[in-house]
């Protein structure tokens, strides 16, 4: 018999390496429950996990005693319960408060069943309806999406005037490491919020279409593959890059008949347009690094019209039966696969254009990255800025004479982005940048403006 979907969350959540995702997905695989209980656990234990700081200070604020040390499954209870009632606006606040009193017991929690009705229902009663506009920058309004808020009837969060960067955490939800130098870096408490609300909002499922797979032009193949997601009960948008659909919600892959097609796969706005700056014509080779799940290499195909060379890698088989199968699926036949520890076999200085999409903090990409937030801390941003320059000066001896080599990460820290891109410059010599864009995330209220944040910069070989 499948769990209870809210169960399914607090199990996910109680992973104490904070891989909320993988466990989450071992649990649905295990439990095959019906379509409408998996999505309700993905919005459960995904947007708990994110807004987690948040919910800590509604607890903080509204128990009796918030240092009390909970047994169990008990904190992520309450957690979940509270990101029903304040969040979430399709369940009722009976339903949500009774759902956590009943699982406290099936935990076997009987003892703080009381607890949990109590603090949830004085939740329910104390903070306000939602309210549509901008957040204010106040210790009582709830940041609930990046144009609607709650006003609680207390202060929740720390002063905004006096402790900026503990606001900031609070109210948005992220490490303080990461409110500290977003405040810095982006200039103003205001800018960062907007930053920081955009990282805690639902992202689309944005789908960039494969036009050689859909048929026709590239406005025919986008036409198609939208009148194809009406047919199949979703309600798409185009995006403003004009070659991608939206879907407003998230969705399962398999329930879409256009991705088993091969007319689409999901790619961010900000991941296009690397692919865009990177220009590849039909019949070039390329060396494609960190390549999994194919998402850019298979861009690469199709701007290629499948022509010319593209071998992909990256550091596990699995990663490479990753990109196999979403290369088969949408028909590029281009492309091989290499594990990294084989790269050295290629001949130097044998591609014209050489990709690498660096692992990086993943700072630009919070929203569809439910942990990674948690993870961000200084030291670690050091050792990924390390290791890109590295990997930089690995992949610069594969770049033909007056061939590209093109950097990339999700990243909107500069540690990981120009200053990486500076200090190749200068190490490795004969290189010339010749276009740069750092994105910052932005269009949470409008999905066809939705993108996320990124980075890239393309630099030719003398």
């Amino acid at each position: 018999m499948a769990q209870d979907p809210r169960d399914i969350a607090v199990w996910a959540l109680v992973d104490r390496d904070g891989h909320v995702t993988r466990r989450l997905e071992q649990l649905l695989e295990r439990d095959r429950p019906s379509p409408q209980d998996e999505a309700l656990a993905r919005e459960l234990a995904l947007g708990t996990c994110r807004r987690r700081q948040s919910i800590q200070a509604l607890l903080r604020a509204y128990m009796d005693q918030p240092d009390r040390r909970l047994p169990g499954t008990m904190n992520e209870i309450l957690a979940v319960g509270v990101y029903q009632l304040v969040f979430l606006d399709r369940i009722p606040d009976h339903a949500a408060v009774n759902e956590a009193v009943a699982q406290a017991v099936r935990h076997r929690h009987k003892r703080q069943s009381g607890l949990v009705n109590g603090v949830l229902r004085t939740i329910a009663r104390k903070v306000g309806e939602p309210t549509d506009g901008p957040p204010p920058l106040t210790r009582e309004a709830v940041p609930v999406a990046p144009d609607r808020y709650r006003v609680a009837d207390r202060p929740v969060f720390p002063d905004p005037q006096e402790d900026p960067a503990g606001y900031l955490a609070a109210a948005h939800s992220l490490p303080s490491a990461l409110a500290r130098r977003w405040i810095k870096q982006l200039g103003s408490l205001r800018v960062a919020a907007e930053v920081a609300a955009h990282a805690s909002a639902r992202a689309p499922l944005t789908l960039r279409v494969n036009a050689l797979a859909a048929g026709g032009d590239a406005g025919e193949a986008v036409g198609s593959v939208l009148k194809s997601l009406r047919e199949d009960g979703f309600e798409p948008a185009l995006h403003e890059n004009g070659i991608s659909a939206v879907l407003p919600r998230s969705a399962h892959l398999r329930n879409i008949r256009a991705f088993d097609a091969g007319c689409v796969q999901p790619q961010d706005a900000t991941a296009t347009a690397v692919v865009d700056a990177a220009a590849p014509a039909p019949g070039v080779r390329v060396l494609d690094f960190c390549a999994a799940p194919g998402t850019k290499t298979t861009h690469l195909a199709e701007k290629m019209n499948r022509s010319g060379t593209i071998v992909a890698v990256d550091v596990s088989p699995d990663k490479l039966r990753r990109i196999e199968d979403n290369c088969r699926r949408m028909g590029h036949t281009n492309v091989t696969t290499m594990l990294a520890e084989q790269v050295g076999s290629l001949d130097p200085e044998s591609f014209d254009l050489v990709l690498v999409d660096a692992p990086c903090t993943n700072t630009g990409v919070l929203a569809r990255r439910s942990e990674a937030r948690w993870r961000f801390a200084e030291p670690a941003l050091k050792r990924s800025a390390a290791d890109q320059v590295e990997l930089l000066a690995m992949a610069l001896r594969f770049v033909a004479p007056g061939g590209r080599l093109v950097y990339s990460t999700c990243s909107i820290e500069p540690e990981e982005n120009d200053a990486v891109v500076q200090r190749f410059v200068r190490r490795a010599g004969g290189f010339t940048l010749v276009d740069e864009k750092l994105t910052l995330p932005a269009g949470a209220t409008d999905p066809t403006r939705w993108h996320d944040g990124g980075y890239y910069a393309v630099l030719c070989k003398a």
